[in-house]
């Protein structure tokens, strides 16, 4: 009974850190962020009859030095603040660094940022702010970027670019999806509705007609009418799947663009041993009948799916916006920047508790 305090209070101490870890696990940042906001991004266009975005790579470059640069030096208190660079720069010369392609006129871009604790915060909080949702739903942006860094205050730096650039016309195979266990599937075709009557002698315009292949020298391709969905077979193998699309416009302009799935046909069993008997002779002539072990069905392991490319965009509505006129930049919400500050002080205060427990759990441990 004399060290019943002392199994108690470690008892305590242990329950306490274990309750903290969990919180700290609850308010951490999930595994791919990226992919997260993206996804959720993209399946709320889908769910408003919108075609998701592509995440391009240089939008994505961009993105992530802005992230980088809001995170170290803490510069993002205000709307405004957070879209411009220490350096000055804004969305455009960011984007402008990476080569990302221009149109005859310039670019066409857009930003959405936030400082929250996760990406179901941020997004939602977009959503309810009408400048970041109408980045979210535009009608002519094809691509996105999404940069993530940890901020020093807590939480996450969130930032999305959003673009879109001449003979890029990305196109998706069954919208997001990374799989399929059917071999028809249905394309989803990019549009060029930033500048429709094209731009210049090589920028194409809309497409009015495309082939469409298995492979990447679409051999046997035959051109058809262009239209923005049409179902399509795939090679009737388990594995990475390649879909290629040749655009060209009234004016013989083309554009090539190319999807990934991965097809995971499903196995049949083999039929399983039929049980025989054989007769054994005895001296006795007495029939022994003797029957054979019974086989074990191994069930045959599907096929690994393989790392699938990003999906890509169309988007289906035609709006002609004068072409030197970008898309207003989406600011954050201010109430946004200070949502870290009571689970930080909680937290504090409870390593504070369980330091305050040990020294307990010491004094009173047995001699």
């Amino acid at each position: 009974m004399r060290n019943l305090p002392f199994y108690f209070l470690r008892a305590v101490a242990f329950a306490f850190i274990a309750i903290l870890f969990a919180s700290h696990l609850v308010h951490a940042q999930t595994p791919d962020a990226v992919t997260d906001l993206a996804t959720r991004i993209n399946r709320e266009r889908i769910a408003r009859g919108l075609t998701p975005y592509a995440l391009n790579a240089q939008l994505t470059a961009a993105a992530q030095s802005h992230a980088n640069d809001l995170a170290r030096t803490g510069k993002y208190r205000t709307s405004d603040e957070g879209h411009i660079g220490s350096d000055g720069s804004t969305v455009f010369d960011r984007v402008a660094r990476t080569v990302y392609g221009a149109y005859s006129w310039g670019r066409r871009l857009g930003e959405n940022w936030a400082h929250y604790a996760d990406t179901a915060r941020a997004f939602s909080e977009w959503m309810d702010s009408p400048p970041h949702r109408n980045n979210i739903l535009h009608a002519l942006y094809r691509e996105i970027g999404i940069g993530v860094a940890p901020a020093a205050a807590g939480g996450f730096i969130y930032i999305v670019d959003f673009g879109t650039q001449p003979n890029v016309l990305p196109f998706f195979i069954n919208d997001i999806s990374s799989e399929t266990r059917a071999i028809t599937v249905t394309l989803t075709l990019g549009d060029e509705q930033v500048s429709p009557s094209g731009d210049g002698a090589s920028n194409i315009g809309h497409p009015i007609e495309m082939q469409i292949s298995n492979t990447a020298d679409f051999a046997g391709a035959k051109w058809q009418a262009y239209t923005a969905h049409i179902d399509w077979t795939l090679p009737n193998s388990a594995g990475a799947k390649t879909v290629y699309v040749k655009y060209r416009d009234a004016k013989g302009r083309t554009a090539t663009a190319n999807d990934s799935i991965t097809l995971n046909i499903p196995v049949t069993p083999s039929p399983s041993a039929t049980r025989t008997a054989t007769r054994t002779p005895s001296p006795t002539m007495t029939a022994t009948m003797t029957q054979s072990p019974t086989p074990i069905d191994t069930p045959t392991p599907q096929p690994t799916d393989p790392p699938t490319s990003t999906p890509t965009a169309k988007l289906p509505v035609a709006i002609e916006m004068p072409a030197a006129s970008p898309t207003p930049i989406a600011t954050l919400l201010p109430s946004a920047v200070n949502s870290f500050g009571g689970s930080t002080i909680i937290g504090g205060l409870g390593f504070v508790f369980v330091i305050m427990i040990l020294l307990a759990v010491a004094k009173n441990a047995p001699s």
